[in-house]
């Protein structure tokens, strides 16, 4: 009897011991933090003319091909030679294939130039966050950009405004 009253006191006194050290969690949404900075515009510039770039020479792609579409139609009209048909269908599918290439050359570096271009960003934010953190007392800080924490029992644990202030004193 004397060994259960004494187990039981021990995991009391073990639990109590365990939820005074309980560590506090903060949260931000460091997509909100990034949309406010000023420095994202001139990314999303640097971005836009990557894209510009491909869209132009994909534009003119696409005119080389309806001209080579209009050319097969006239020459098949005039009923040309066979070879001269192929010779025009090959010169449509080598275009076709050169505006695949440039789709898929554009998504790699669309891809490479955002990760470059936004990682000093998401690390200033990331430094930040934490120095933010450590100075309210908080053990953690969990990213809810993505809508991962469901709830949230205390709207002061959301130190996103204050990363923004913070970062825009900058």
């Amino acid at each position: 009897m004397k060994k259960t009253i004494l187990l039981i006191a021990m995991t009391v006194f073990v639990a109590m011991g365990s939820i005074a050290q309980a560590q506090k969690i903060a949260t931000i949404n460091t997509m909100k933090v990034v949309d406010t900075l000023p420095m994202k515009d001139s990314v999303m510039a640097k971005l836009a003319a990557i894209e510009q770039g491909y869209v132009q020479r994909l534009q003119d792609l696409e005119a080389e091909m309806q001209s080579k579409e209009k050319e097969y139609q006239t020459k098949q009209a005039l009923k040309a030679s066979p070879a001269q048909l192929e010779l025009i269908q090959k010169s449509f599918q080598r275009l076709q294939q050169e505006a695949q290439e440039t789709q898929e050359a554009y998504k790699a570096e669309i891809q490479q130039e955002q990760v470059r271009l936004y990682n000093p960003i998401l690390e200033l934010v990331k430094k930040t966050a934490g120095d933010v953190a450590k100075a309210k007392g908080y053990a953690h800080v969990i990213d809810n950009s993505q809508n991962i924490v469901l709830w949230s029992g205390n709207p002061a644990d959301d130190i996103t405004g204050a990363v923004i202030a913070a970062l825009l004193k900058k």
